[in-house]
């Protein structure tokens, strides 16, 4: 088993934010949310050197434009706030370390995998499409490692280039409905009355109709019985997905809790009942595997700290010099609205801006204004614009990563035949969030 003095300062230190969180969620005493916070901030001191340079850049970016927003409009009161709330994010990455690991350890995972590789050369394309969304929605970019062996770093240009565009599409659609995802997160801190059952719903069919926009333009001449192949190879990692998102759907429904907290409260316990069942040890090599996870989230704990001070900062900045006055005052209809969110996340990604900035812009200026668009409809838009840039943009970690472990051009993989999906997707999009935000107002 762990032993504390073994671990290295950051991960002690993250491992006292999770716990910091759970206690408040029961206990939310002044002073525990001082001092939680000024644990965040010494554990984003002594990790930040540690984080890739791009990351850096992009984290001061925000962290600067926050702090000049703050002295200008005196919003120093908020960013200590925002710096407090944040832990619950800590909790939130350490609580996914540990569903990712566990995941890791399920012999269905292994299972899913041999039958994708049992599927012929046209099929295959569509059962990657398919566990890439189904384990995606779990374990994040690390399905890569899971379904990129498969192909082989050998195999023919093309087909390895498809094969990672079948995978970025699949994965980068879970953000659509899994609250397992930074995307979520980030939509909850700023429309936290949004249901989680209703989002979930709405984000999953979304994605049914995103996989027959997908069969449609690239995997046609698969048959119906193909596509029942490739779906059932994935049958067996159903249960243990579904069982995580139900978890987590009874305590949002049954509960005061939000959803972050459900999460962070829900999860961990279902994760440690799973690892003991399988025996001590799987459960002491779990818990070794999640102590080097969460040493590698800081990254995503840092930067997701800093776009929610960034969120504090605009939210006053917005206020004070009526900005939001006059956005509402141009009356875009609600397609207009959901254009803008989706095309603004997805186009300046594009450029390399990071999908966090763009799409905490849209949350705090559409989200604070009354625009006839239900908060419901702004935050599946903001999803959609998330996994599209997700998929083609440069600063994407996603791209990054399939790139990598595919072996194929970033740029082709960015820039390639997942821009017709997007097109496509996104006009059809923009058109059923209408039609329904039509029906809801």
């Amino acid at each position: 088993m762990l032993r504390l003095q073994s671990l290295p300062t950051n991960q002690i230190l993250l491992a006292l934010l999770w716990s910091a969180a759970v206690i408040r969620i029961a206990w939310n005493h002044p002073v525990l949310q001082i001092a939680s916070g000024i644990v965040l901030a010494l554990y984003i001191v002594l990790v930040i050197g540690k984080i890739r340079r791009r990351m850096q850049i992009l984290i001061f970016c925000l962290a600067a434009t926050a702090m000049i927003l703050a002295t200008i409009f005196d919003g120093w009161t908020a960013l200590r706030q925002g710096m407090e709330h944040s832990v619950i994010f800590a909790a939130f990455f350490g609580t996914v370390v540990l569903l990712r690991t566990t995941a890791d350890q399920r012999p269905e995972i292994s299972k899913a995998r041999h039958s994708v590789e049992r599927l012929g050369p046209q099929e295959r394309n569509s059962g990657l499409m398919a566990g890439s969304q189904f384990l995606g929605s779990v374990l994040n970019v690390g399905v890569m490692s899971i379904f990129a062996p498969i192909v082989g770093r050998d195999s023919g240009d093309a087909t390895r280039k498809s094969a990672a565009e079948a995978c970025q599409r699949g994965m980068c659609l879970c953000c659509l409905w899994s609250p397992f995802w930074l995307a979520m997160a980030l939509c909850y801190e700023h429309l936290p009355e949004v249901t989680l059952w209703q989002i979930m719903s709405l984000g999953l069919a979304f994605v049914i109709v995103a996989f027959v926009t997908a069969h449609l333009l690239y995997t046609r001449n698969v048959g119906l019985a193909g596509l029942v192949g490739a779906i059932g190879a994935l049958v067996p990692v159903l249960p243990p997905v579904a069982l995580a998102a139900a978890i987590v759907l009874v305590l949002n429904a049954t509960t005061s809790l939000s959803t972050l907290q459900c999460l962070v409260t829900g999860i961990p316990v279902l994760c440690l009942i799973g690892l003991s069942l399988q025996g001590r040890a799987q459960l002491s090599a779990a818990l070794q595997q999640s102590s080097k996870g969460i040493g590698a989230v800081h990254s995503e704990v840092v930067l997701l700290t800093a776009a929610i001070l960034l969120g504090k900062a605009l939210i006053l900045a917005i206020s004070a010099t009526g900005f939001d006055q006059t956005i509402a005052a141009l009356q875009l209809p609600d397609w207009g609205v959901i254009t803008t969110i989706i095309a603004t996340i997805t186009i300046l990604a594009f450029v390399g801006v990071h999908q966090v900035v763009t799409a905490t812009l849209v949350l705090v200026l559409f989200g604070s204004i009354e625009t006839g668009v239900s908060h419901l409809i702004i935050m599946e838009a903001t999803l959609i614009g998330w996994a599209f840039s997700s998929m083609t943009g440069l600063s994407a970690v996603s791209v990054a990563v399939a790139s990598n472990m595919f072996n194929v051009s970033l740029e082709g993989l960015a820039y390639g035949p997942n821009l017709r999906f997007v097109a496509a997707f996104g006009l059809i999009s923009v058109f059923g969030l209408t039609v329904l935000n039509r029906l809801l107002v």
